[in-house]
Order: structure tokens, then sequence, then C-alpha cells
């Protein structure tokens, strides 16, 4: 079956792109496998449906283009728009080239209909199916992760005891066929009788055809044939098993011969249905030989049964095992079959030897449960390794899952205690050596998951792991079943199971109608605080390209906005949380404020000082110089690593630190310099703003929250336009006579982030020039800001010079007074402590102590800072040890 044009011609660039094909005329060849990264990779040019590893042995991982590239057969009716002529333009293409069928024969016995969410106010085009009764039942072809489910059922109907018929196999035709397969889906049933069969869909495991049986039989006795087999092939799983082994027994009964089918036997894993493996043209009868096999196994009555067919199924005799394991009844059996009994038995009772073997068989059930390893998962951080079990147990529907760690599950008696833990009555009552061949043969080609422990970007899988959704080279993925993403090289997971992001994403709907509102309401700042925003999506990135990312800080009195826009800002990150702000870092343990700075990777860490306001010296405050470090991605402070050496953790900060309070920060020249700051205040406040501003703070986080997501997965437009933009901005700012390095780099991002969202969204001409000329406003203040004196030392001045004076006025017959030791004019000698005494005294309010004062002076410009030493007084007419200081500034080179 060709592929359509169009979607051909969007498919191989793309491959070729990714996986480094080569042209080899026919075939595209030596490209990378994402499993196994050699370059072993290859698929046919004219219809490269499917992708294969060419090393079977050692890889041989195959891959539909479906399963590459989901969102290029994700959304049809864009693709492919209705007309009088092919009404079902869409569901047409959806059927030949995602289920891959072929459409003779089946026009007409479906339609193409429009579903609608009126929940989410979202729709999709549907390919729907009639029913009996009246009902039907539709398939979303338009991104159908968007939605609660796939698939719909019509409200209000019922199908109960019917089957959906392929539209050219009616009861005649199914009464004279020699076997008819039962499947639980219609694009499963379609499969089948693309392939020669006969085939029903009963649309549900839960539904037993018992009406379509009956017309069935009499159809079968008016045309005096003899009734077809049945063959009940539900898909695996739990449910899929449970009810083909009823229904068989059902259908036994009521005197149907009747078998099942599985692609996989019982216990083993399989992703996929039959109309996968249509796809992977594996429906031919030499593998139809091996699903039946399957079903007989699955139907067998009892643990003997199902061992003898199991070792039967080795048709060499001389590989069948002398001793192998298995699951029934959701729990592990080991059988012992002795080679040389059986034919000892055989030829001296001249019996068969598979009468011989039943004879012989040794059964034990070594656990009431039965367990299989889904994957060895890693943290990449301390490298420590688990092995993933899933556990079920007999009568439970729920099936557990658990980590065990290495050491229990190569020793009988750690395996024992660890699994009880895993699942409630779970028992092991094999040896250690039954366990070994178990573990082994669940081990032989394990997948490896890394764990991450940080919600965000991975910069080492090269993508985005948010909770149930990662970004990985544009792409969107779902975690699976087994709570992982599969990256293709690699298979990531979250080590926590606490989500701090969730997202709607709806990939055809990328809503920026909250930008005119939020720029109404705060204009400039509104803008920097976004581009800040959008830029903490990239922090690693950002700071790969620049060695370092600046901060961000948003300061002014209460309901100025600043929660408001910072609370918006979240519900765009997903954060699930309501009203989430922060962190108040003055407030929180070592403990916490490490793990908060760890915890996320390319999102913002906000620190809310809520208690700025309450001033005096019992306060305790933050230190600002911890932030230092942050600025080039590290924070600064090991831990130690639980073992037995003297091995440390250094976490790294892989965010973008914003800090959002009511007072500036205040602090010297090293942190001012790494802060990008915004005052938030009423001015040209009005009921337009106000207005505004309430509506941001009441936008749904449903219809916000996959804007992250549509942002991130184009972080090479965003990366290009940022990278290009800096050097841009470093020039204007030069000639905008910011000369102060840092400011102009830090100043510079925040410009580039600009001008890179403007690369993924529309903004508006006049509001790119209001948020460009704000912050080059920031940029100047703060090198201004930075210019100046620490309002601390600058306090203290002032101090001091009331001191000065008032002594002066106290002394009036001209006897020297005050605080300065130094006799020469030019000079002044205090010391620290006697000002703070003679402040006390003055019944001045001092806000902070003089400790805080003396981690500045030193850096002080107003007043130069030239030693400590000792002078002789002026005061005292002794020896004193002073603070000297010049009376002005030092003039620059040049003045």
């Amino acid at each position: 079956m060709s592929m359509r044009q169009d979607i051909y011609d969007e498919l191989l660039p793309r491959l070729i792109a990714d996986y480094g094909f080569k042209d080899k005329g026919q075939w595209l060849q030596e490209g990378r496998c994402p499993a196994c990264e050699k370059r072993e990779f290859y698929t046919h040019k004219e219809n490269p449906w499917k992708v294969k590893c060419g090393r079977s042995n050692k890889c041989g991982r195959e891959y539909s283009v479906k399963e590459l590239y989901p969102e290029i057969f994700d959304h049809w009716s864009n693709r492919y728009k209705p007309t009088p002529e092919s009404p079902n333009a869409a569901a047409d293409a959806y059927l030949v080239h995602s289920r891959r069928l072929n459409l003779m024969g089946l026009r007409g016995c479906y339609t193409q209909e429009l579903y609608k969410d009126y929940n989410k106010d979202i729709t999709s085009a549907t390919i729907r199916f009639p029913l009996p009764n009246g009902a039907y039942w539709e398939r979303l072809l338009d991104q159908p992760s968007r939605f609660d489910r796939k698939a719909y059922f019509k409200k209000g109907t019922s199908y109960s005891g019917h089957v959906w018929l392929c539209p050219d196999q009616g009861y005649e035709q199914l009464a004279r066929s020699n076997r008819i397969w039962i499947t639980e889906g219609i694009f499963d049933a379609l499969s089948w009788r693309q392939v020669g069969e006969f085939a029903v869909s009963a649309m549900s495991t839960n539904n037993y055809p018992a009406l379509f049986l009956d017309q069935l039989r009499k159809t079968c006795a008016d045309l005096d044939v003899r009734p077809p087999e049945l063959i009940f092939a539900f898909d695996t799983g739990k449910a899929g098993t449970e009810f083909t082994i009823k229904y068989v027994e059902m259908a036994r009964k009521k005197g149907w011969e009747a078998t099942a089918a599985q692609p996989v036997a019982e216990g083993e894993k399989c992703d996929h249905d039959w109309n996968d493996l249509l796809g992977r043209d594996l429906l031919g009868e030499r593998h139809i030989k091996d699903y039946l096999w399957n079903g007989k196994i699955l139907l067998a009555k009892s643990a003997s049964e199902k061992a003898l067919l199991l070792w039967k199924k080795q048709e060499d005799e001389k590989k069948r095992p002398a001793s192998f394991f298995f699951t029934y009844d959701s729990r592990t059996w080991w059988g012992g079959i002795d080679p040389a009994k059986v034919e000892e038995i055989s030829k001296k009772d001249d019996v068969s030897k598979s009468y011989a073997a039943e004879a012989c068989l040794e059964l034990h059930c070594i656990s009431n449960c039965a367990f299989r390893v889904l994957y060895k998962q890693t943290d990449t951080a301390t490298l420590e390794s688990h092995y993933f079990l899933s556990i079920d147990l007999p009568g439970r529907d729920k099936t557990y899952k658990g980590a065990f760690l290495p050491a229990a599950i190569v020793s009988g008696s750690e395996f024992k205690k660890t699994l009880m833990g895993a699942a409630p009555g779970a028992l092991w009552e094999g040896s250690t050596r039954q366990l070994d061949r178990i573990i082994s043969h669940h081990t032989k080609d394990i997948k490896e998951v890394e764990t991450i422990d940080f919600t965000g970007y991975s910069k080492e899988h090269g993508a985005y792991i948010l909770g149930d959704i990662a970004v990985h080279k544009g792409k969107v993925l779902r975690v699976n079943s087994e709570d992982y993403f599969d990256l293709g090289s690699t298979q990531v997971k979250l080590r926590s199971r606490t989500r701090i992001l969730k997202h709607v994403y709806d990939a055809e709907n990328f809503d920026t109608s909250w930008l005119e509102p939020m720029f109404a309401a705060w204009a400039g700042n509104g803008l920097a605080a976004l581009s800040f925003w959008v830029m903490s999506f990239f922090a690693e990135q950002i700071r790969s390209e620049q060695q370092a990312m600046g901060y961000f800080e948003m300061w002014g009195p209460a309901n100025t906005g600043k929660s408001t826009i910072v609370k918006f800002l979240w519900r765009m990150a997903g954060r699930v949380q309501e009203n989430y702000e922060g962190i108040d870092p003055s407030k929180s343990t070592m403990v916490g404020y490490l793990r908060t700075l760890s915890q996320v990777a390319n999102l913002p860490v906000i620190f809310v000082e809520s208690d700025r306001e309450e001033e005096g010296p019992h306060i305790k405050k933050y230190d600002w110089s911890e932030i230092k470090s942050l600025f080039d991605g590290t924070i600064g402070r090991a831990t130690g690593r639980k073992s037995q050496s003297n091995d440390t953790n250094e976490p790294i900060f892989r965010g973008a630190l914003l800090i959002e309070q009511n007072a500036e920060v205040q602090s010297g020249e090293p942190i001012l310099s790494r802060i990008m700051s915004t005052k938030w205040t009423k001015d040209n406040w009005s009921s337009r703003t106000k207005a505004a501003a309430e509506q941001i703070a009441k936008w749904p986080r449903d219809k916000l929250s996959g804007t992250m997501i549509h942002i991130i997965r184009r972080e090479a437009a965003y990366m290009k336009a940022f990278n290009e933009a800096i050097p841009k901005y470093e020039s204007l700012l030069i000639k905008a006579g910011v000369g102060h390095d840092r400011v102009r780099k830090c100043h510079a991002q925040l410009h580039a982030g600009l001008d890179a969202l403007c690369a993924l969204i529309d903004i508006p001409d006049n509001m790119m020039l209001v948020g460009h000329e704000h912050i080059t406003d920031m940029a100047r203040a703060r090198a201004d800001r930075i210019g100046d004196d620490h309002p601390y030392v600058k306090k203290f001045w002032e101090w001091f010079d009331f001191l000065q004076e008032t002594a002066k006025k106290l002394n009036a017959d001209g006897s020297l007074a005050g605080l300065n030791h130094h006799r020469q004019p030019d000079r002044i000698a205090l010391k620290p402590l006697e000002v703070e005494q003679a402040v006390k005294r003055a019944n001045l309010q001092m806000t902070f102590t003089i400790d805080d004062v003396k981690k500045h002076l030193k850096a002080c410009k107003s007043r130069p800072f030239v030693e400590v030493g000792t002078v002789n007084s002026a005061l005292t007419d002794k020896s004193e040890h002073c603070w000297v200081f010049r009376t002005t500034p030092l003039l620059k080179k040049g003045s």
C-alpha cells in the first residue's frame, strides 16, 4: 500500500535528518538506531512504513513511522478537507495511512462526523461506525490525547449481545467460513479481514455476543452447513485474557467449537494489537499458528495442562527443557520433566512421549503471585539502581508495582522480604536457583530507565520531563503504562511520584489572547516579567551558550500586581498547587532551601520575602550573597552522601531565579549587578488597568497550562532568535551608556528573550517598542544604582554627619568633639562601635546592626576606605584603632 505523497514529502526529510540515513537507491540505510545507536537503521525509500535495526541478534528494534512521528498521523481533518465528492476524506486517509487498511469494499460502512467536548470547548473529526440497535462507535481523529478518551459510543444505546460485521462478511458468508475471529476492536476485525480471514468485532471485552451467535447458528441451520470455529482474539492484558477464557467456556457450553488466540504467551509483555501487527506484516499463516498456540496455552484448565503445552510447544525434542517456570492463575509454578525418564517410560510401556511426559511431570507452586521485571531504573545523580517489578495476585484486579534493589533479586530470602513489602500477602517459596532462572529470563532484553530527581529539562537526555508529559526534539510524549518516557535511545522517568506540574495541551490551539490584557495592566513591567519567565524555560540552554543567566527582581508596595502576574505565569507553566508563588529563603531550613533550588530545571525558582516590611535588628534577614553562585548554575553548598566514603553531593542549579518582595534587594555590586530589577507601583493605575489585571487573575488554568508545551516544542526557533539577538543588544546598551559589563550582559539577555518570544508568538510592534525601551531603562537604572553606596552605608554616613554637627553645636567654645579621631582635614578616622553607641544615645532608629554596615563600608564610594589601623587620636591624644576614610571621592582617571 503506497503512502500518500503529502505525508511522504513531510516524512522523508525528517527521517533523513533525524536518523542520518544514506540514500542507497531503493533503500535508506546506515541510519542511527534510536535503541542501540548503531548505524544499522534502515527502511524502504519509496514506502517507509517500517524502520528497523539490522542488528537482529543484538537489537533488532522495529518501529512504525506512526510511532516515530505521531504528529504527522494525528490531525487528519486539517490535512484532508471534505469535499462533495469525498465527504469522508479525513476518515478515508486515517484508515489508509494510520491503520494500513485497504478501502476496497469498505466505503459506505462508516462516515466522517464531528465530536465536541463542551466542557473543554474542543472538537475533533471522527470516523463513525453504525452498530445494531441504533448505536454507533466513533474514534477521534484529531489530537485525541486532548480528550478524556479516544473513542465514544452513542449515549443511551446498547450493543449488548451484538457485534459489528465487516461490510462484505454478512451472516451467510460467516456461516460458510471455517473459522471466525472475534476481536475487541473494529480495526482489529478489519485487519484480519484484510489477510483473508473472517472476523467480527465484539466492541468490548465485557460483551459476550450471544445474540450474534444465536443468529449465526440459525443461519448455519438454514444453509445446512457446519458451524464455524470461534476464535476469541481479544487484546492482551488482564481484562482481555480473563474474558477470553470466560467466553470460550461459555461458547463451548452452548455447543460451539471455540478456542482463543493471543499475540504472545500469557505473562509476556505485548504493546501491539492485531492492527499493529498488520502494519508490521505479522498476520501471515506462520504467525497465526503461534497465535493460536498461545491461545491454547491461555485456555489450559490446570497448571499441569499448561506445563505440558509449554513443553510440547518446543517441537525440537532436544531443545525441550528439563525444568521450566511459568505462571498460571496469577501464581508462579516450577515444572520439571526428566527427558531420560520420558524416554524410558515411552519405550518400556510403548506409549507416546506426550503421555510419558505427563506421567513424569513434577509441579510445584513457588509463589502465590505472578511477577515480571519491567525494567531496570538507575538514578542519574547517585547511580543507584533498582529493578521495577509488576506483581499480580489471584482474585485481585490491582497490579502492584515495586522497586527492588539488585541485592533483593539475587537472593531468595531477600526477594521474599521485598516481595512481601511490595504487594500485601505476596509470598516467595522457591529457591535462589529458581529465582535466578526467572530473573535471567525477564532481564534478557531488559530496558534500562534512567530516573531524574527534578522536574523539567534534563540536559543529559535533551528532553523536558514534566510529569505526565515530556517534550523531546519538539515531540510531545505521554508517559506510558509503566510510568516512563521512551525517548528512543534512552528511557527516562521522574524518581518522585509527586507531580508539581500538570498540563492541558492542545496542539492545534495556542491561545495568546492574554497578552493584550497583561500589557494593559502592567505595560513594560509585564513584558519584562513575561520575557524572563519564558527565558526560564530555556535556562540550561542559555547558560550553556552564555555561561550565566541573570536574576529577575519584582519589588514594590503590596497590591501593585506582583502576586497576580506571578500566579498567572505559574498557571502558564502548569503548576498544580493553586496560589503558589515561591519560598521565603529566610524562613526555610537548609534542607528545604537546597531542595527548592535543585528540584526544577528550566523553570523559575521564586524567593518571596513577605516580612521585609518588618524592620529591626532582631528580624532574621536572608544573606543575598548566598545567591551569587546561582548565576552560573551552581548552588555552592555540598552535602554528605550516604556511604562509607567521604563523597559529597553538590547540587546543581538548573532553574532561573526570580525575587518577589516589597523592598528592593540591598546588597553589594557582585549581587546587584546580577539582578534585573523592576519596581512595581500604582502609578498610572486606572479603572482600565484594574479591569485588565482582574481579567488576568481569573484566566482559567486549563486554557493556559498548555502554553509552556507550545513554547518548549519550538526550542530550536527560540534559541536561534535568542543567540542572534544577544550581540545586537550588547551594542545597544553600550550606546545607551550602560558601562557595567555584567549589568549589560544580563539586560541584553532580557532584551534577547523578548525578541525570541516574538519569534514564537505574535507581539505587536508597539508592545515590543515599549518592552525594549523599558528594559534599557532598567539597565541604566541598575548601572546607576551600582555606582552609588549601599543604603546601609549611606544611612551610616547620615548618622555620622548628624552626630558631628550636633557635637559642634554642643561644643560652641570650639573644643574638639564628635566621632572623628583624625587630625587631617581630608581624613576621617572612626570607631564603628562608638558610632553605634552615639546613635543609640541620640535615640535614632536603627533598623540594622553595625555589623551589617561593616560588611559594606570598605566598598564606600562617597568616602573611600583607606585602611583599618592605629592613629593618634585628635579626641583622646592616645593611639586608637580606627577605620580610616577619605572625606571626598577619588577622582577618575583623566579627570
